[in-house]
C-alpha cells in the first residue's frame, strides 16, 4: 500500500511543482514528466505483483482504500498508457508551451493520473464519487488545453456536460444504495442508473456524445490516456459498485450485449465516414468499448446459464481486449499526434506520402491499424478471437490515405521529419503489444477468481477451461511472434539486397496521362464512399461536391462530413430542452440573499427527512475491509464464494 501512496504523492507533488515553475518551460517539463514516470513505476510494482505474482490484496486502516485483483486489472492500462504518453508530451508540447502553458499541462496531466489511481483504490461509494468527479475536472482542463479555439472550448464543454450528467446518475445511484445492495425493482433501478452514469464515461452507444468531440480537440497524449485507460474505468465502476453476483445476471448480460452490438457496429460505421484522423480513432474507441461490452455480456450470459465455457471465454476475452485496446489505441493516438506536429493537419484527404518523411511512425501506425482490426498474427486478434469464439459456442483505410500515395497538399509536402523522442514513445506501445501477445495466457489464467466471483460457477471448472484457453493462446502467441520475426527478416533482407544499388525512378503505366499526380489517386473519402452511400439512411452524411466542368476539367472536389447520429437525434434536442429549462429557472438567481437562504433551508429539511425516513443500518458496500474482492484470491484456492 505504501507504493500506491507514494505514486499519488509523486503525481500531485510533480504537478504542483510544474505549475509553480511554469515560467521555466524546461524545468516544468522535467518536473512533470519525471514525476509521472516515477509514479507509474511505483504503481507498476504492486500491479504486476498482484496480477502476475504472489502478492495478496491489501487495504488501508487509516483511509477508505483497498487494492485487489479488480483494481490491478484496471490500473495496469493506466500505467501502460501513461508512461509513453508522458514521454510523447515532451515533443508534442514544443511550440505549445509559451506563457506557462507547459507547466499548466503537466499539472493537470499528473492530477489526472492521481485521480484515475484513486478511482481504482476507493471502494467506498462516497469517496469513489469524489475521485470520479476529480478525474472529470482534471481531464476537462486537458481537453481545453487550446482554450483560445472556439471549437476546442465547445468540445470541452460537451465533455464537461457529459461528466456532470454521469455524476448526477451516480449520485442517485448512491442514494438508492443507501448502505446495502438492493434486489428486485430497486436493484434494477440501481443497475440502469449505473449503466447510464458509467456508460457516459465508457462511451457506450448512444451515450458517446463527448467522444468524437473531445478527442480531436485534446492534445494527442491526452487522447491516448483517455481512450486507452480512462474509458475502461467506467466498466470498473460498474463491476465495483453496481453489479452483484446474486443479481439478475440475465439482465446484465443482455444489457451489455445490446449496447455492445450497437456500439461495435455503429462506432465502425461512423468511423468510416470521417476525414479527421483523431475523430476516426474516437469512433474506433466506441467500437472497441462495444467489443469489450460484448465480452462481458457473454460472460454474464454464461454465468446465468451455468455454461462455464461461454462465461470463461467471454470474461477472458473482455479482459484481454482491455489491455490490447490500451496499447493499440494509445499507440495510434500518439502516431496521430506525430502526424499533426509534422504536417499541422489531421485531415487525411490532405495528407499522403508521409512514409518517406516519417518511416518509423508510418510503419508503427500500419502495424497498430492491422492489429486493432483484429487481423492475425497481431495481438488485437487474440482478445477478439476469444469473444467471437464465445459467441460461436453459444480501421485500416487511414494508413494508405496518409502514409502511402503521393503528396496531396502543401501541408504534406512541407511535413517535418519525425522526432526521435516521439518515435520512442510510440515504440513502447509496439513492445507492449508484443508483450501482451506473449503474456495473454497468464492474463487469462489470473482472471479465474474474478469469473468465479461474478458467476458463482465452480472454480475448478473455470480453471480447467482457462487452462484450455491458455493453451490455445500460447500457440497463437508463438505463431504471431514467428510471423512478426519472418516479416522483420524479410524487411532486413530487402534492405540488405538494396545496399550499394542505384535507385532509379521511372514512369509507370498511366492510362495515357503523361504526368500522373495526386489528383488521380483515391483518397480515404473516395475509397469508403460506396459504404457511406449504402448506409446513408443511418449516417446522413453531408456532401459538398464540385463537379468537373468542360472537356478537360481543371478542378473538381468532393468533401463528405458525417455528423454524429446520436448527437443529432438525441443529444442536441436534449441540450436545447435543458437550455430552455435553465432559462425558466433563472429567476432563482435573483441576487436576493434571503431567497438563497430559503433554498438552502428547504434543501436541508428535505435531506433530514430523507435521513430519518430511510436511515441505513449497515455501512456502504466496500467501505470495510470485508470486501468481496479482497478475498478473491482466497476463493480460488479454497473453492468457496468470496
Amino acid at each position: 500500500m505504501k507504493l500506491l501512496y507514494a505514486a499519488n504523492i509523486l503525481f500531485m507533488c510533480g504537478g504542483l511543482l510544474a505549475l509553480w515553475m511554469r515560467r521555466e518551460n524546461l524545468f516544468a517539463a522535467a518536473a512533470g514528466c519525471l514525476a509521472s514516470l516515477a509514479g507509474c513505476v511505483c504503481l507498476l510494482i504492486p500491479v504486476t505483483g498482484i496480477f502476475f505474482g504472489p502478492a495478496a490484496p491489501v487495504s488501508s486502516k487509516m483511509l477508505p482504500f483497498s487494492f485487489d485483483l479488480l483494481s490491478a486489472i484496471f490500473l495496469l492500462p493506466v500505467v501502460m498508457v501513461a508512461i509513453p504518453a508522458a514521454l510523447h508530451s515532451l515533443g508534442y508540447l514544443k511550440g505549445h508551451d509559451s506563457n506557462g502553458k507547459g507547466g499548466v499541462y503537466w499539472f493537470f496531466f499528473n492530477m489526472t493520473l492521481a485521480s484515475m489511481t484513486l478511482v481504482t483504490l476507493t471502494p467506498n461509494p462516497l469517496f469513489f464519487l469524489v475521485a470520479w468527479e476529480m478525474m472529470g475536472l482534471m481531464s476537462f482542463a486537458l481537453v481545453a488545453f487550446e482554450y483560445k479555439s472556439a471549437e476546442t472550448m465547445r468540445a470541452a464543454r460537451t465533455y464537461l456536460y457529459a461528466c456532470h450528467a454521469g455524476a448526477a446518475f451516480l449520485i442517485l445511484l448512491i442514494v438508492l444504495l443507501d448502505g446495502e445492495p438492493l434486489s428486485g425493482a430497486m436493484g434494477l433501478a440501481v443497475f440502469f442508473l449505473g449503466l447510464a452514469g458509467f456508460g457516459l464515461k465508457i462511451g457506450l452507444f448512444p451515450l458517446h456524445v463527448w467522444l468524437p468531440e473531445a478527442h480531436p480537440a485534446a492534445p494527442a497524449p491526452v487522447s491516448a490516456l483517455m481512450s486507452g485507460a480512462m474509458l475502461n474505468l467506467g466498466f470498473y465502476g460498474l463491476m465495483r459498485l453496481v453489479i452483484q453476483p446474486s443479481g439478475p445476471l440475465e439482465v446484465y448480460a443482455w444489457s451489455f450485449l445490446v449496447l455492445g452490438a450497437f456500439g461495435s457496429v455503429g462506432g465502425i460505421l461512423f468511423a468510416a465516414g470521417q476525414d479527421n484522423l483523431k475523430r476516426l480513432l474516437a469512433y474506433s474507441s466506441i467500437e472497441n468499448m462495444g467489443v469489450i461490452s460484448l465480452g462481458l455480456g457473454l460472460g454474464f450470459l454464461g454465468g446465468a446459464a451455468g455454461d462455464v465455457i461461454i462465461a470463461t471465454l467471454g470474461f477472458s476475452g473482455a479482459i484481454l481486449h482491455l489491455f490490447n485496446h490500451a496499447a493499440l489505441k494509445g499507440g495510434l493516438f500518439l502516431c496521430a499526434g506525430s502526424v499533426y506536429k509534422a504536417a499541422d493537419t489531421l485531415r487525411m484527404d490532405q495528407l499522403g506520402g508521409l512514409l518517406k518523411r516519417m518511416p518509423w511512425t508510418g510503419t508503427l501506425f500500419t502495424l497498430f491499424s492491422l492489429s486493432i482490426s483484429a487481423l492475425p498474427p497481431f495481438n488485437g486478434f487474440l482478445g477478439e478471437f476469444l469473444i467471437y469464439l464465445a459467441a460461436f459456442t453459444g480501421i485500416a483505410t487511414a494508413t494508405g490515405s496518409m502514409f502511402a500515395a503521393s503528396l496531396r497538399s502543401p501541408e504534406a509536402a512541407d511535413a517535418k521529419s519525425e522526432k526521435p523522442g516521439m518515435v520512442l514513445a510510440i515504440g513502447i506501445f509496439a513492445v507492449l503489444c508484443l508483450a501482451i501477445a506473449l503474456w495473454s495466457p497468464a492474463v487469462c489464467r489470473n482472471a479465474s477468481p474474478l469469473i468465479h466471483y461474478f458467476t458463482e460457477l465452480p472454480p475448478e471448472d473455470i480453471n480447467s477451461q482457462l487452462l484450455t484457453v491458455s493453451t490455445y493462446l500460447h500457440k497463437l502467441g508463438i505463431f504471431s511472434c514467428l510471423m512478426l520475426v519472418l516479416f522483420g527478416l524479410a524487411a532486413l533482407l530487402r534492405a540488405f539486397l538494396s545496399r550499394g544499388r542505384e535507385e532509379r525512378t521511372g514512369r509507370t503505366w498511366d492510362c495515357g496521362y503523361a504526368a500522373p499526380g495526386a489528383r488521380m489517386e483515391y483518397t480515404g473519402s473516395a475509397f469508403i464512399q460506396p459504404t457511406v452511400d449504402f448506409f446513408s439512411f443511418l449516417l446522413h452524411s453531408v456532401k459538398r461536391v464540385r463537379k468537373p466542368e468542360k472537356l478537360f476539367p481543371e478542378e473538381a472536389s468532393l468533401e463528405v462530413e458525417t455528423p454524429d447520429g446520436a448527437g443529432r437525434f438525441l443529444w442536441d434536442p436534449l441540450f436545447r430542452l435543458a437550455g430552455k429549462i435553465s432559462d425558466k429557472v433563472r429567476i432563482l438567481q435573483s441576487g436576493y440573499l434571503h431567497l438563497y437562504i430559503l433554498v438552502m433551508i428547504v434543501a436541508l429539511i428535505l435531506m433530514l427527512v430523507w435521513g430519518f425516513a430511510f436511515h441505513p443500518e449497515t455501512s456502504a458496500p466496500g467501505a470495510t475491509e470485508d470486501n468481496g474482492y479482497l478475498e478473491v484470491q482466497t476463493a480460488q484456492a479454497g473453492g468457496g464464494r468470496p
